[in-house]
């Protein structure tokens, strides 16, 4: 690996490649690129752990200035939906970057309460939200009992009472899949034989997730918007159910 600035002149060639080269990523604002040199990358992705994910290098991000093949940890993805699901039976860990863990309780009402924790016990199921971190190992302290989440170590198959996490018409949710679907190894899913399609949240500061069922309503249920104005139902985005941000 080669990491450093190239000085030139504007509208000039710099250099011409010669062999062969893989991984070439230019972080500069200058124009005329050639020679499939990958672009979209910015000078912060050095720091944030991005450019090692792309490269396949390892990086301790905000520790490590530079990722490197000889660094220790590897940097992993949340995804493009900016949400994912983990499990894992055997290790405590914690994250490091601009993710974070988080389990799901009930209520006792009709709510998933997300509640984010610091790190993960073995064999606890969590929600991700964020892009880029290092999972690092820990003794973990969270108290994980109230947690709804499941997870699987080895591929399992559903019968149909299982909710996986997914995004459909830019909505990211936990949707019911069909009897017979693989569920992957190491990820979490929702369980219940109520019936409902899909528990639905995304982006935006929600604490909760709760299914799109108007109908269940009580007159105590009082839905506002974030910016105070009470609803007759239930808006897509963030609305106040009681004191609580539900995100539909």
């Amino acid at each position: 690996m080669n990491l450093g600035t190239i000085n030139g002149h504007l509208g000039g060639n710099i250099g011409r490649f010669g062999g062969t080269w893989t991984n070439v990523v230019d972080l500069s604002e200058t124009d005329n690129k050639t020679q499939s040199v990958r672009e979209d990358l910015t000078p912060e992705d050095i720091v944030n752990g991005k450019l090692a994910y792309v490269m396949g290098f390892k990086q301790l991000i905000g520790t490590d200035k530079y990722p490197s093949p000889l660094n220790a940890e590897e940097v992993n993805y949340v995804g493009d939906a900016g949400y994912a699901t983990m499990y894992d039976k055997a290790n405590d860990w914690a994250l490091n970057g601009d993710a974070t863990a988080y389990i799901a309780a009930f209520d006792g009402k009709k709510y998933l309460q997300l509640t984010e924790v610091k790190d993960v016990p073995a064999g606890a199921a969590v929600i991700l939200k964020g892009s880029y971190y290092n999972k690092l190992a820990t003794t973990a302290t969270s108290d994980v009992t109230a947690n709804e989440l499941r997870g699987t170590d080895a591929e399992m198959v559903s019968d149909g009472t299982q909710y996986c996490l997914a995004k459909y018409d830019d909505t990211v949710g936990f949707y019911r899949v069909a009897e017979g679907t693989a569920i992957a190894a190491g990820k979490a899913y929702y369980q219940s034989t109520s019936g409902v399609k899909a528990f639905y949240f995304g982006n935006g500061d929600a604490t909760s997730i709760q299914t799109i069922d108007n109908a269940q309503k009580t007159t105590e249920d009082a839905i506002y918007n974030i910016a105070g104005q009470r609803l007759n139902k239930v808006q897509k985005g963030i609305n106040i159910i009681n004191g609580k941000k539900v995100l539909y």
